[in-house]
């Protein structure tokens, strides 16, 4: 059985690992909208940050409502990270975070012009896990026969 600690670095690991989630936030009419953001890395404890422009929707959606949710997806796992966001225009925050890799989407570097960090004060996080594609299909196919519920993995609900 894993404790809590070994359930947040877990989750830590797999966003790690996965990089790009879709962050979801709400526009002034209310509709919920998703984009693909990556995440820089993460560590137990530590909030998200992601770089974008100060111009892009994201920024004006969390702007006016900064409650989010994060989505990450594996090949046989998801994480959804829930929180609430802010815009960090702070060029020390923007530099403590810079790499060279984001260079080829800001080519002036951390002194890019508009460039800030969104940053994921994250609450909760639910961990769903499956035991893979053909485990799943196999308990399908007996659910199927038998008539029983299928089991097709578990869930997990972490205070972050």
């Amino acid at each position: 059985m894993s404790t809590h600690q070994d359930d947040i670095q877990h989750i830590v690991e797999f966003v790690n690992r996965t990089r790009v989630g879709m962050l979801t936030t709400r526009e002034a009419t209310g509709k919920l909208v998703s984009r693909p953001m990556t995440v820089v890395d993460v560590a137990p404890g530590e909030d998200l940050h992601f770089f974008t422009d100060r111009s892009t929707s994201a920024v004006e959606d969390v702007r006016r409502e900064d409650a989010v949710n994060v989505a990450f997806v594996g090949l046989h796992e998801w994480v959804s990270v829930s929180g609430a966001a802010e815009v960090v225009e702070d060029p020390a925050v923007v530099e403590g975070l810079w790499s060279d890799a984001l260079r080829p989407f800001y080519p002036d570097g951390p002194a890019t012009p508009g460039l800030v960090v969104l940053r994921v004060r994250t609450e909760t996080a639910e961990l769903w896990r499956s035991p893979g594609t053909l485990a799943t299909a196999l308990r399908w196919a007996r659910a199927r026969v038998t008539g029983e519920q299928i089991d097709a993995g578990e869930s997990t609900v972490v205070e972050l």
